[in-house]
């Protein structure tokens, strides 16, 4: 906690909280800009210089800076998270062996680093030495020497005592001593009192027979009274293999950002939605009215205070503090709103807003206490930047009552004020004349006034379901709706969009989050396992359906939550407390994994990972070095081998591994991808197929037998190059693409066994088992170990943050980027044409009945009306789709890559290397040649009479071929188009081009009309909409663009090929991944059909009175 009168910043550096006082100084954590957590020093006199600065050792404090502040010195220092040596040691006991000689060569190689650079501790002691995740680490750099007696006084060097300098000589005698205290745990020169030290300081050799011999004479020549007869810090430097590690038990204060989100995530998702806007108002100076009791939980936190005048004045290092207050809540530190990101990323995005938002706020203030005078209201401009502002520009601060009241008599005053705009006249006639006039004009100012109103709270409704998309999907998507449904402004279709596309469908917390719980997933269950009781919440319904005491000392858990073991080793049932009866199951502690049949032990391994099959007949164990061995149980012999590269470097690990529900397919997680095995086909001549990019496999041999070792109760060590095999066959594996960033998490499979899905880089990736490809890729918030599927194998969940299940809809999978079969629809988009294997399938869309195949294979081109279709290669073939008959065949000299057919089928376009031709369909003869105009993207205009190929145009009347400019800049390379389309009426011409951009151009300016940026891969196909308002782009993934404000509308379903909307531009369609024709709407209303369906319903009248109060109740859905 601060104290009044702590100072809110030093330098750069924000104080949140005070960590510890001692006799060196006073210690804060703090916080910079970007929210990094340091530790704050405000030293008993003045700081050590900035020397320290430079120094580095990865077992010293590295100091950041050094510095004064209004007359306060500082130096900021690296924040060590971990226990001090003392802590420690009553933690873990007294280090002996190994870790001792780490921990003390640790310490010398500290020591080393400050004296070869000069400089000195002058304060080594067992609260001077912190043991971090990395090792040991020496903090309290650039401090003068301590001012006071206490337990470090022991640690001072006897020539220190008599009033000599603190030198090297006495850090090395502080080392000796903090090195016996690490071996007893008693302080080596404790008294009872002052004179008490000084005489065994002065006098007394410690025992060191605790000590090690590597470490006995090193600390005895440290501890030598003569500071001349001690070695130099490098003379103490001594090796160990031991890695120091902070002792269990020990929780260290949380950063604040910790504890800010673990207090928000407690909250209600009502009262989360409420936060933002607080805060922001107290950042601002306001005090806000709580009006879902929001401020006690954060004021129980410590994240906010009141402002009190009982506070007593307090004596501190930076002189006598005086607390003076009115009571009003404020942050705690000012900190807060560095160190929590969450926080930091609401102030970025209200930045601008605030300002705003502060003129509406202290106009409302000064309108109230004049008594809602109509002088103080706002009129003009400062009315309409208001509105505005509220519009489009606000996303987390909300208008109070007084404040929304203040806009509404505004907005009436304005009204009022168009109405009495009549001017006086001398003639009756003109008198009348204009009155109509002006009454009109008044009816219409109004309806444009109430219109604009309208239009601004769809806009801030729209911005409020954004704000929630990823922390509640569900209600974000009915807000979405409810936008729409209030106006049809472009923001609200675009959240409506998002909406349907969005693959999170809903996010559950644990109602008391717990970052020291451990936390699993169970299909639709959520397993909270914690130090009393193992308690299961139904992620679906939100609702806790089981709750399990824990006898005391359990000390591991197996990974579905079902079993667990006591401190004395033995299994039990978690919801009957007793031995289990049956199954087999894992329980991992540390690095040891046994694995049970009831309540006997099979077998133990360690430093390995462990997978069982859902019947309890097969494992697999797999070791650091990438090998797998596979095992039957029932017999307890091993029956297959399996290597795959492991991960190496920090990340190295045993490969992950899981069995598919039925035991048919065993997926094993290596660093270039995962490998599926069939652990039952074990015939002589299956082979280890690895699919490349291309699906061409390569083959390997991977050893498997029957080694008929035993494995009661013991470590399985077959190893099948070393012979005991009875037979050396082979074994039936897939291996699939790796994901980037590929971990040591756990792969799911689905409950069918169809799907599987693998975490990685932020990402996670799902791939068809059965066809061994990828199917989709979901990005991840803040993801942590552990993923599961839905019972239905429809969603798929994983935990996120602290407690927090967040469910994807897999129901509808993205298609893969990478080449596929050829595709293709007809300008009205009621016919496709796909590729199946060597002939091409033709389908009516409008009535879903397939036409026929057709025996062909290539590029495919449809007329306008779908009644013809071209089919690219050698020769050119042209069909008739009702009948899938064939027309003609043209004879193109060569292979033809691309062909193109014009709008009413009577002209082919062809394109055979850097040759264009164009062939008479009926007559099947060639019409014109152009040289150097041939192109792999053809486009014909609507009237038939232009060719698009490429960036060239071709008049095909006159045969004039017109090449178009589309570098964007003088110097720039000219792009190549990868797809071309028209507008519906002739008059623009969209080109696809590499790294995701598409150019409008003006064929009757010749200019552009502007660019689209979709990303950065290459776009494959475009398609205008029928009445050329939009225009859809097929890249990485496909989006929907309004033509004329050149502004996305929103992403859309992902298919493998093709891409068209329907006749009534209702639907967009294409071809999926399984061959099939699949549509997603692109109206609105259909949209916000959808929409409805896939979140359950509308908004509660509640739940509208809460999220939208500036409108009236609506059903939407």
């Amino acid at each position: 906690m601060m104290v009044p009168g702590d100072p809110e910043r030093l330098g750069g550096y924000w104080l949140a909280a005070r960590l510890g006082a001692g006799g060196r100084g006073l210690v804060y954590d703090a916080y910079d800009d970007e929210g990094r957590r340091y530790a704050v020093t405000v030293p008993r006199g003045q700081a050590g210089g900035r020397r320290f600065e430079r120094v580095s050792c990865p077992h010293l404090a590295e100091v950041v800076a050094v510095g004064v502040d209004e007359g306060v010195p500082y130096v900021v220092s690296e924040y060590v998270d971990g226990p001090d040596l003392r802590r420690s040691v009553e933690l873990h006991g007294p280090y002996q062996g190994d870790e001792l000689v780490a921990l003390a060569g640790a310490l010398a190689t500290a020591l080393r680093a400050l004296h070869e650079a000069g400089l000195t501790h002058r304060g080594l002691n067992p609260e001077s030495v912190l043991l971090a995740d990395d090792g040991p680490k020496v903090i309290e750099l650039g401090l003068p020497a301590a001012g006071s007696v206490d337990d470090a006084f022991t640690y001072l060097a006897p020539e220190v005592l008599t009033g000599q300098e603190a030198g090297a000589a006495a850090d090395v005698f502080a080392w000796g001593a903090v090195v016996l205290f690490a071996a007893t745990g008693h302080d080596p020169f404790h008294g009872e009192s002052l004179g008490g030290v000084m005489h065994r300081l002065l006098t007394v050799d410690p025992d060191l027979s605790t000590l090690p011999s590597p470490l006995r004479e090193l600390v005895g020549r440290a501890l030598a009274k003569d500071p001349a007869d001690r070695p130099v810090a490098p003379e103490l430097l001594i090796e160990s293999t031991a890695e120091l590690r902070p002792p269990g038990g020990h929780a260290g204060p949380r950063s604040l950002s910790e504890v800010a989100e673990a207090a928000y995530l407690a909250l209600t998702p009502r009262q989360q939605e409420e936060v933002p806007g607080l805060l922001l108002r107290l950042l601002d100076g306001d005090s806000p009215h709580d009006e879902s009791g929001v401020l006690r939980p954060l004021m129980d936190a410590g994240l906010l205070v009141r402002r009190s005048v009982r506070v007593p004045p307090a004596e501190t290092p930076v002189g006598k503090l005086v607390a003076v207050g009115d009571g009003r809540i404020v942050p705690a530190s000012a900190a807060l709103y560095r160190a929590w990101p969450r926080l930091r990323g609401w102030v970025t995005d209200e930045r601008e807003s605030m300002l705003v938002h502060r003129r509406i706020r202290e106009a409302a203030g000064r309108w109230s206490r004049h008594r809602r005078g109509r002088s103080h209201l706002f009129r003009g401009e400062e009315l309409d930047t208001a509105l505005g502002w509220a519009a489009t520009k606000r996303r987390h601060l909300r208008l109070n009552q007084l404040e929304r009241d203040f806009i509404n008599d505004s907005v009436t005053l304005s009204k009022q004020r168009r109405r009495m705009l009549i001017p006086v006249l001398t003639t009756l006639g003109a008198v009348l004349a204009v009155a109509v006039s002006m009454s009109v004009v008044s009816v219409q100012g109004q309806n444009d006034l109430r219109g604009q109103l309208i239009e601004a709270n769809a806009r801030a409704v729209a911005a409020r379901a954004e704000a929630l998309r990823t922390s509640d999907p569900r209600t974000a998507m009915r807000l979405s709706v409810a936008a729409w449904r209030m106006s049809p402004v472009f923001e609200a279709r675009a959240a409506l969009q998002a909406s349907l596309v969005q693959p999170e469908l809903g996010v559950f917390t644990d109602p008391a989050p717990d970052s020291r719980a451990r936390y699993l997933l169970r299909g639709d269950e959520l397993v909270k396992w914690d130090v009393e009781a193992v308690t299961v919440w139904d992620v679906v319904g939100g609702r806790r359906v089981a709750a399990y005491g824990l006898p005391p000392g359990h000390a591991a858990l197996s990974d579905d939550g079902r079993f667990a073991e006591g401190v004395d080793g033995r299994p039990f049932d978690v919801a009957t407390g007793r031995p289990p009866a049956a199954g087999v199951y894992a329980i991992s502690r540390g690095n040891q994994t046994r694995v049970y049949r009831g309540a006997r032990v099979l077998f133990q391994v360690a430093d390995r990972k462990v997978a069982l099959s859902a019947d309890g007949t097969r494992a697999a164990v797999s070791r650091v070095d990438g090998r797998v061995e596979l095992w039957e149980l029932a017999g307890r012999t091993k029956t297959a081998t399996v290597e795959v590269v492991p991960l190496v470097g920090p990340d190295a690990a045993a490969p992950s591994m899981a069995f598919s529900p039925d035991g048919s397919v065993l997926a094993v997680v290596g660093r270039d991808g995962v490998t599926l095995v069939n652990p039952a086909k074990t015939a002589a001549d299956a082979l280890d197929q690895d699919l490349r990019g291309d699906g061409t496999p390569r083959t390997r041999q991977v050893e498997t037998g029957r080694a008929g070792h035993d494995a009661r109760g013991a470590e399985p060590r077959a190893d099948a190059r070393t012979g005991g095999l009875e037979t050396a066959q082979r074994v039936v594996t897939h291996r699939l693409a790796a994901p980037l960033g590929a971990s040591a998490d756990v792969p799911v499979f689905s409950p069918d066994g169809r799907l599987l899905a693998l975490p990685g880089n932020g990402e996670v990736r799902v791939w068809n088992v059965a066809e061994r490809r990828l199917a989709g890729s979901y990005p991840l918030k803040d993801p942590q170990p552990g993923l599961a599927f839905s019972a239905d194998g429809m969603t798929l969940r994983y935990l996120s943050g602290t407690g927090s299940v967040v469910s994807l809809d897999v129901s509808g999978l993205p298609a893969p980027s990478g080449d596929h079969a050829a595709a293709a629809f007809s300008g009205d988009g009621r016919y496709a044409a796909k590729e199946v294997g060597n002939t091409i399938e033709l389908t009516d869309t409008v009535e879903r009945r397939k036409l026929g195949r057709i025996a062909a294979a290539g590029d495919l081109a449809f007329d306008a009306g779908g009644r013809l279709l071209a089919v690219a290669g050698d020769p050119v073939t042209v069909w008739n789709v009702a009948g899938s008959n064939l027309v003609t065949t043209i004879d193109a000299g060569g292979d033809a890559l691309a062909v193109a057919l014009s709008p009413k089928g009577d002209l082919l376009a062809t394109a055979r290397g850097r040759t264009l031709e164009t062939w008479d369909v009926r007559a099947g003869r060639r019409v014109r040649v152009y040289e150097d105009a041939g192109d792999l993207a053809l486009a014909f205009s609507p009237d038939g009479s232009t060719l698009a190929a490429g960036a060239k145009l071709l008049d095909l009347r006159t045969g004039k071929v017109t090449p178009l400019d589309l570098r964007t800049g003088a110097t720039a390379d000219a792009p190549v188009p990868t797809a071309l389309a028209f507008s519906p009426d002739g008059r623009t011409l969209a080109f696809g081009l590499d790294g995701g951009r598409v150019l409008l151009w003006d064929l009757r300016g010749g200019t552009r009309l502007g660019t689209i940026e979709t990303g950065t891969s290459a776009v494959d196909e475009l398609r205008f909409s029928p009445e050329g308002g939009l225009l859809a782009v097929d890249a990485a993934l496909t989006s929907l663009w309004d033509v004329h404000t050149l502004r996305e509308v929103g992403q859309v379903t992902s298919w493998a090929a093709g891409l068209a909307f329907s006749q009534d531009g209702k639907r967009l369609r294409g071809v999926a991944l399984d061959g099939t024709v699949r549509e997603s709407p692109v109206d609105p209303a259909l949209t916000a059909q959808e929409v409805c369906a896939r979140a359950g319903g509308p908004l509660s009248r509640a739940e509208w009175s809460r999220l939208i109060p500036e409108s009236g109740y609506q059903n939407v859905c």
